[in-house]
């Protein structure tokens, strides 16, 4: 296995909590815990408070806080056709807006591989919305379970650094990727998730195996149904 993930997270909390994104890291504590006698890390809650709300947020709101909800198998195998048979992963955003109103806002990353659903779909995919919405008063939005939009799948650490990459602003998110705990977390799990996925795709083309990973010639259309040969 590529990297220790249990100091790749604890490093990447603790620079969180020197930069003050991150105040609690009691479910960080928590998740490395149980996986040590489990077979999935699974993180719950794991807060971050953005200050630097981007532009143009609808309604104005003067800070973030952002949940992420996280479980995943211990991945034991290069075999991208073993990688992930149980898999939640999903992000929860609030704030509150000028009347004090708590608004919020929703994406979740699936693991779908049915071939039972009704519209074609990656078997990861990015949507928008989720649980969280389902009582909220949407007002003149239209909500859809559509687009479902292929992305490769998140651990912890992808899923912090997703966050940051799409929230926090780029100076800051620069001095994170700067520090060499931090880059090596993520290169790691970089290798440990995406290498075997983007692999996968470029079979499609390709048709080359590569070093140790094992690569299903599906896999490509799994991960991208729109593929034509």
């Amino acid at each position: 296995m590529k990297g220790n993930i249990s100091t790749d997270i604890q490093n990447i909390t603790r620079l969180l909590t020197k930069q003050k994104i991150c105040n609690d890291i009691s479910p960080v504590a928590k998740a490395i815990s149980n996986a040590k006698h489990g077979d999935f890390f699974q993180i719950e809650k794991f807060s971050l408070r953005i200050n630097s709300v981007p532009r143009n947020t609808k309604p104005k709101v003067h800070s973030l806080n952002i949940v992420l909800n996280v479980s995943i198998p211990k991945i034991q195998s290069e075999d991208m056709t073993l990688l992930l048979n149980d898999y939640f992963f999903s992000i929860e955003i609030s704030g509150y807006d000028e009347n004090g109103k708590h608004v919020k806002s929703s994406w979740h990353l699936d693991y779908d591989n049915t071939d039972k659903a009704e519209y074609i779909h990656p078997h990861f995919h990015l949507t928008f919305g989720g649980q969280i919405m389902e009582n909220v008063n949407l007002g003149d939005v239209l909500l859809l379970p559509a687009p479902r939009i292929s992305y490769p799948p998140m651990d912890i650490v992808l899923g912090i650094d997703f966050i940051l990459s799409n929230f926090v602003e780029k100076k800051v998110y620069n001095e994170l990727r700067c520090d060499p705990q931090y880059k090596s977390a993520v290169k790691n799990a970089q290798a440990r998730l995406w290498k075997p996925y983007i692999l996968s795709l470029a079979h499609f083309w390709c048709k080359h195996q590569c070093g140790e990973y094992h690569i299903d010639p599906m896999q490509s259309k799994n991960f991208n149904p729109n593929l034509l040969e």
